[in-house]
This record gives C-alpha cells, sequence and structure tokens, in this order.
C-alpha cells in the first residue's frame, strides 16, 4: 500500500491544488486545508511551487502570443492606412483593438475583497497573494521586477525564488523587497504598516527614507511608519498567531481596543464606535473572526466598559466611568 507521503501522491494532490487555485475556486474551508497541506510538509510545497511555475510558464506563452497579436494589429493598421481610406478602414482596426483589448482586460491581476470576504490569488510569477478583509492589491509586473501595491488591507505572500527578479509590495508607508519567503504585511492605516516575516528575510525600507533598507529576518516583525522603521521580536508561536485570520480567527496580546475592534470591522458591516479612554485598555485571547457579539460580551465581562447597542445598528464602546456620569 502507498502512503500519504510518496511522491506520486504527493504530485497528485499538487497538481489538483495547483489547478483548483488557477480557476479561483477555493472556498474558506478549501483555503485552509491548502495552507495544512502545505505547512505538513517541505516536500508538498516544493511540488506545489513546481506546478505552479509550470502554469506561471504557460501563461508566459500565452502574454507572448498576446503581445504578437498587438504587433499584428499596430502592423496591419498602418497597412491599411497605405492602400485604403475611409470608414470601412477605421471599423476594421478599430473592431482588431476592440478584440484584443478585451482579451487584455479580461486578463487582469489587481484584486480586491469585500467586507468579511477573504481570497486566495496566483499571481504570474507563481507567487501565492492570500487576501484577508477589505484588501486591495494592484499587481503590476515587468520583465526586471514583480511588484505590487497593498493599497490597503493585508496580505500574506508566498514567494518563489528568484534572484533577477526581485519581489516588492509597496505600502502607503514603505516598501518591502524579497527575493523569495513568506511574509505578511497589514496596513493597518495611512501611518503603519505591519510587516511579520515568517520564513526568510526581506528588506524593508520606510517611504521617507530614500535608499536605506532594513533586513527582517524570520520571527520578527517590522513596523513602518513614514520615516522610521522599529523592528521586534515575537514570542514562540506569535508569528502564526498574527495569520490567524486565514482560519477566521484572531489573537490578541495585549492589544490596543480600538486595534482590535477595528480588525473585526472588516468583517462586520456594522459602525463599532470607541470612544478615546476604551480604546486605550488592552485585550488579550482569541477570537472568531465572525463573532462579534461574542466578542463584545467579552470585552464587556474583562474590561471597564459599556457596549451599548443602538435602533440603527451602530455599536458604541464607552469606558464603565464615561458611561456611569451620563
Amino acid at each position: 500500500m502507498k502512503s500519504y507521503s510518496e511522491p506520486n501522491h504527493i504530485d497528485e494532490e499538487a497538481s489538483l491544488w495547483a489547478a483548483r487555485l488557477e480557476g479561483s475556486n477555493l472556498t474558506d474551508s478549501d483555503q485552509a486545508a491548502l495552507s495544512a497541506w502545505l505547512q505538513a510538509s517541505p516536500e508538498h510545497r516544493n511540488a506545489f511551487e513546481h506546478y505552479r511555475e509550470l502554469s506561471n510558464r504557460i501563461g508566459t506563452h500565452l502574454d507572448a502570443r498576446l503581445g504578437e497579436a498587438v504587433e499584428t494589429v499596430v502592423h496591419a493598421r498602418i497597412s491599411l492606412r497605405k492602400w485604403c481610406r475611409g470608414f470601412a478602414t477605421a471599423f476594421v482596426v478599430a473592431a482588431a483593438l476592440a478584440v484584443l483589448f478585451s482579451v487584455l482586460t479580461r486578463r487582469s491581476h489587481d484584486f480586491t475583497t469585500k467586507t468579511g470576504e477573504r481570497h486566495m490569488a496566483t499571481l504570474e510569477d507563481g507567487s501565492l497573494a492570500e487576501l484577508n478583509a477589505r484588501t486591495t492589491l494592484v499587481v503590476a509586473f515587468t520583465r526586471a521586477e514583480r511588484r505590487v501595491r497593498l493599497v490597503n488591507g493585508e496580505a500574506l505572500f508566498t514567494v518563489p525564488k528568484d534572484a533577477r527578479r526581485p519581489f516588492i509590495v509597496d505600502t502607503p508607508t514603505g516598501s518591502v523587497r524579497v527575493t523569495g519567503t513568506i511574509f505578511d504585511v497589514r496596513a493597518a492605516n495611512a501611518e503603519r504598516v505591519e510587516v511579520t516575516v515568517l520564513e526568510g528575510t526581506v528588506r524593508v525600507r520606510a517611504s521617507g527614507e530614500s535608499t536605506h533598507e532594513q533586513p527582517v529576518t524570520a520571527g520578527l516583525q517590522a513596523v513602518l511608519r513614514e520615516n522610521n522603521v522599529t523592528l521586534r521580536t515575537m514570542p514562540d508561536g506569535s508569528a502564526q498567531d498574527v495569520i490567524a485570520w486565514r482560519q477566521g480567527q484572531v489573537v490578541f496580546n495585549d492589544t490596543p481596543l480600538g486595534e482590535a475592534i477595528e480588525r473585526f470591522a472588516v468583517y462586520h458591516a456594522r459602525d463599532i464606535k470607541v470612544d478615546t479612554k476604551a480604546a486605550s485598555l488592552r485585550l488579550g485571547g482569541r477570537y472568531g473572526l465572525e463573532d462579534l457579539n461574542g466578542l463584545l460580551d467579552s470585552i464587556e465581562a474583562v474590561l471597564p466598559v459599556h457596549v451599548a447597542h443602538q435602533l440603527d445598528g451602530t455599536v458604541q464602546i464607552t469606558a464603565a466611568e464615561t458611561s456611569a456620569r451620563k
């Protein structure tokens, strides 16, 4: 009997996962199963990357054919102008360009998730980008570099190594450059971005720094602000806690309540307001991201706050001493 870990079975599983990813039809439970399978063995990840690279080569071939199509249309337009004038020529060229444009626009590489939505995307180079809720990622690859822009939100990147073509993530407060590794980037707001490295090394740069890059290794987290970068060592296991959102959970460890509520808000279409005093209180624990009421009940039980549910659906969280004066 063949065991689950034997190479031919791994290849079969890897090819199936790669095919399903290419079709972009993974549910949340599928994404969690894939993540668990990849983490179970280096052989799983190697086989999976092999099949993603194969898919990438096919995509590159298609891109080349599309490039040839563009060149053909351009030459056709020039030739037609030489021997024919008038409406017919304009119509033929316009129609050809319209068809070509429709093909190219269907190959969009920009991704956006809505409230409560997560998405796993395979990029042109075979990299995986796992997007948390309310995240926008703009992809602009060239022959020289693999560049993406995290406009807002959070994404976990699994990047295959390519020393000749760096992978760069631009954020509101700086950039992250790698050649191949696994790391999470969270744009908490326009002034602060967190970069957590799970494997390998990345180099980060604040937007106010012209050239200086700070290396960040596995087990470290970098906080990027416009003019500076600060590093902190992650306690054992806490790097995995950062990406617990992939399984629909969130882990707080002495986290300001205001920040904790912000993380929950991206999963719920509710207006949740936290007053200044309550926002600075600290919260710990593991919570299910879909269970907003459970979180609200918990914080009212463990923190000196009052949670009020308004008729319009708004939730107001106030410090207990503040609400007592009202």
